[in-house]
């Protein structure tokens, strides 16, 4: 067992025997899993923090306590992290914790091999091949979930990853399988989890759901099995490359990238790989895959691959846009939410936007006949979610419907936004099941105000149970309408069909 006190003690510079401080801390690592998981990991945080400011503890102490420390805790962060992704309540509340328990760890391991490397004898023992590993993985797990959060990471958060992986690259073990945690978990090499996370950037995430951005993850921890690093280029015209030596993300490409920290491999060879999944998918879910990876639809699982496809091709998926995006600046009224427009439509359907309705937090930047490229400068963007419907109004113009599909924000601050549009002048209606049930919104959009060409008909995401006939009532008149069947699903409703079946009031 590990001598917690005295090392505790040492970091607290309380020395004194009983030292509260000491005793806390070491109480709290051994009763961790028994505690309120939290405010526990949140000592612990400041514990490892406290240890990385403390330069007189010797490389013996720092490495065993970080080890046992995060041995000892992983469990109950990785419990917040899916509670985070799950969306349970006050689990926003979390991130910070999340987020600093990664970035002390991956400083104090990185701190342990640097007093190894100045140390007279150094040398690369099974304990420190481990600290260096989980030190990676931490690295590059604040690089995921930027992604998660629809942040690019910056070039410093790269660079620190770099940094670490040429440490593990000049000794010589980045192609060595190590165990992370538990001895029987599936083990993964230094070089595995910087493709993994390379191939994730190169996934343009910002039009991708959580749960999509988590099934890339998992699905490159196969996909990736195969594909090595090299020094030099090869003679195939389609590669990506990272520069250990440059604060940048990885990239396709380009012609004249050199340099001694350039590493190289083939796009090929993930886009074959992609390819018989592909295929495979087309039989059915693998099973090696349904057992490891998110619950997620087949038909979403299809369309994920397919997008993959596109965004690991030679040029990016550029030459797959469809429309011409003109450049633009004006400002804009907007509402988020499908609960939040209905109710809007409803009280300012007929009131003509003014200038006091106007502010700077939304901008509209770009156009084209699909969508609109907006920037947000206000606070509220845990609202902004992928699949969620917003309605835009700007100066002589419409307003206009439309969902969201990319979301991407910026280090300078604000966040862009990117809308496909469903039409303009929406209408709000009101359902019900009977006259006496409690009436629910729906937002519809008549077929000459859609951009297909084809009516759009919005409702709850869970509609009452009723065979699908309800009393649907706009502008004075009320009809009895059956749906027929389900169009889409958006994160906070869905659209569908109906028919009408009579006319119940003029």
């Amino acid at each position: 067992m590990i001598d917690l006190k005295a090392i505790f003690r040492a970091v607290s510079g309380r020395r004194r025997p009983g030292s509260d401080t000491t005793e806390s801390a070491t109480r709290l690592v051994s009763t961790l899993p028994t505690m309120d998981s939290r405010p526990a990991l949140v000592e612990i945080i400041k514990a490892v923090a406290r240890i990385n400011k403390d330069v007189s503890i010797t490389f013996k102490d720092r490495i065993e306590t970080l080890l046992y420390v995060d041995t000892h805790a992983a469990s109950i962060h990785h419990h917040l992290c899916l509670d985070y992704l799950a969306g349970v309540p006050r689990a926003r509340t979390y991130l910070p914790t999340i987020l600093a328990y990664w970035t002390e760890l991956a400083n104090g391991y990185l701190l342990c091999l640097r007093q190894s490397q100045n140390s007279k004898t150094p040398q690369m023992t099974p304990s420190l091949e481990l600290a260096a590993v989980r030190a990676l993985h931490h690295q590059l797990s604040l690089i995921r979930w930027s992604a998660l959060r629809y942040i690019h990471a910056d070039g410093s958060t790269w660079l620190q990853a770099y940094r670490l992986y040429s440490l593990i690259e000049q000794a010589g073990f980045q192609q060595k399988a190590i165990a992370l945690y538990e001895p029987e978990e599936e083990s993964i090499t230094a070089e595995r989890m910087l493709v993994q996370a390379a191939m994730l950037h190169l996934a343009q995430t910002d039009n991708l759901v959580p749960i999509e951005i988590e099934a890339i993850h998992l699905l490159l921890s196969r996909l990736a099995d195969d594909v090595s690093l090299a020094p030099n280029a090869s003679d195939s015209d389609f590669q990506y490359v990272i520069n250990l030596d440059l604060p940048a993300a990885p990239q396709l490409l380009r012609r004249g990238t050199l340099g001694k920290g350039c590493r190289f491999w083939s796009g090929d060879a993930v886009v074959n790989r992609l390819a018989d999944l592909i295929l495979d998918f087309d039989q059915a879910v693998p099973a090696n895959f349904s057992r490891a990876l998110p619950s997620m639809p087949v038909a979403t699982w299809r369309s994920l691959l397919q997008k993959l496809s596109t965004r690991w091709s030679q040029d990016g998926g550029k030459s797959m846009r469809r429309h011409e995006r003109l450049t633009s600046s004006s400002m804009a009224k907007v509402e988020v939410g499908f609960e939040r427009i209905a109710h809007h439509l409803r009280l300012n359907r007929n009131v003509p936007l003014g200038d006091e309705q106007f502010n700077d937090e939304w901008r509209v930047t770009d156009s084209s006949e699909a969508g609109v490229g907006m920037t947000y400068l206000g606070r509220d963007v845990d609202g902004l979610l992928i699949g969620r419907t917003i309605w835009v109004g700007t100066r002589g113009q419409p307003a206009q419907l439309g969902i969201i599909r990319r979301v991407q924000r910026l280090s300078e601050g604000g966040t862009k936004v990117g809308v496909e549009l469903l039409g303009n002048m929406p209408l709000p209606v009101q359902l019900s099941e009977s006259i006496n049930s409690t009436p629910f919104n729906g937002i519809y959009l008549t077929q000459n105000n859609t951009r297909g060409g084809r009516r759009v008909f919005l409702v709850p995401g869970k509609l009452p149970a009723g065979g699908g006939v309800l009393s649907l009532s706009a502008n004075g008149k009320t009809y009895q309408i059956r749906i027929t069947e389900q169009v889409a699903s958006f994160e906070d409703c869905q659209q569908v069909e109906f028919e009408t079946l009579e006319r119940l009031t003029s």
